[in-house]
């Protein structure tokens, strides 16, 4: 028997697969020519859509023995009817004829299937450096299919049909500290699936600014600026000088002093440390108390001896007859003791319950003022 070809070339063309939005739902073609249907046997799901085209002549697609609850048909097929399509609703064996020439040979079947979905993502994590950039993961799957990122630091494709890619875009981490993006690929029908970003912490960052600060001899407080990715601790080798002990990222570093009581400038150094990075200081240089004058305007005061255990005497020389008004302070400023000496040369002074270190002795006889360093010891 004769089969006219003249339109099989384009017609299998069409007769490619066409997909829906719901995934992989199929429109299989079956061309009708003279006494065939081409193929003539067909594998489908539940869901596909059968689309039998005219090649040549005048024939029917017609039901016969099918799957209980499918519809059955009975269509023409000829050049004025030349498409008919069937949507398979059920699974099982569909029979179907041309009724003119059924006698011939022009008899056909499809078996539909239930269809099953399909997902699987890989790898399951990708790790990435702290520096912004982009990322990969292969979808494998017969669906339609969504992802989302549970990070708002990496943006991902919101989904796909079919094999594909997830393309992970993921912003700098100018952190110290590692973070992991999920990411969850889902299709209908399926437990979902998650893979993972995880992307490493900075390197460690520090900065503490200005170098020095220079202050009054009176009691204050200044600051530093601090630049940091991480956690930081800074301590003042002064007690003088008490700083803020530690801190995280970005933050400022609080210097607070007591008054200077001598007659020079002290310099505080201030060290910060990050875990890894080599520790930077500053300093604070407070300048000299202007209270006290040169203790040439009082010659011929001593103060002895020094170091001592704690007492020590205070000999007014050439002044021992004058009223002399003597002040001991400690280092941070602090008034000791204070004590009105008129009416003999030499004075004694206890200390011994004090603790050990350096102290001042102040005396003021008028208007001039003489300032004596002394040690206490064990």
């Amino acid at each position: 028997m004769k089969k006219y070809t003249t339109f099989i070339a384009p017609l299998m063309f069409m007769a490619a697969m066409l997909f829906n939005i719901q995934g992989f739902s199929v429109k299989h073609v079956v061309l009708v020519g003279n006494y065939y249907f081409n193929p003539s046997s067909l594998n489908v799901s539940v869901g596909d859509t059968m689309r039998w085209v005219w090649s040549a002549g005048s024939h029917t697609t017609t039901s016969g023995v099918i799957p209980g609850g499918a519809a059955t048909w009975d269509q023409p097929i000829n050049s004025t009817n030349t498409v008919y399509e069937y949507p398979v609703t059920v699974a099982g064996t569909y029979n179907y004829v041309c009724t003119p020439h059924a006698a011939m040979g022009m008899i056909a079947t499809f078996t539909a299937t239930t269809f099953v979905p399909t997902l699987s993502v890989s790898p399951s994590n990708r790790n990435v450096t702290a520096a912004q950039g982009s990322t990969t993961f292969t979808v494998a799957s017969n669906s339609t299919w969504t992802s989302a990122s549970n990070a708002g630091w990496c943006t991902v494709t919101t989904g796909g049909t079919g094999n594909g890619t997830i393309s992970a875009n993921y912003s700098a981490n100018t952190s110290v500290t590692q973070r992991v993006a999920t990411i969850t690929v889902t299709v209908s029908g399926l437990p979902a699936q998650t893979v993972t970003v995880t992307q490493a912490g900075a390197a460690p960052t520090l900065t503490v600014a200005p170098s020095n600060q220079n202050v009054t001899a009176q009691p204050g407080s200044t600051a530093f600026t601090v630049a940091s990715n991480t956690s930081w601790t800074s301590v003042s080798d002064a007690s003088w000088c008490t700083v803020t002990p530690s801190g995280s990222g970005n933050g400022t570093l609080t210097a607070t002093y007591t008054v200077n009581p001598a007659t020079s400038v002290r310099i505080a150094t201030i060290t910060t440390t990050v875990s890894g990075l080599t520790p930077q200081s500053v300093t604070v240089t407070q300048a000299a108390s202007t209270v006290g004058v040169n203790e040439q305007d009082l010659s011929g005061l001593l103060v002895f001896p020094s170091p001592t255990r704690g007492i020590f005497t205070l000999d007014l020389g050439n002044y021992s007859d004058q009223a002399a008004a003597v002040s001991i302070m400690d280092m941070s400023g602090k008034n000791i003791l204070s004590r009105i000496c008129t009416g003999t040369k030499e004075y004694r002074f206890d200390l011994s319950g004090e603790p050990k270190g350096e102290y001042l002795v102040r005396i003021t006889i008028g208007s001039r003022s003489a300032v004596k360093r002394i040690s206490v010891v064990n």
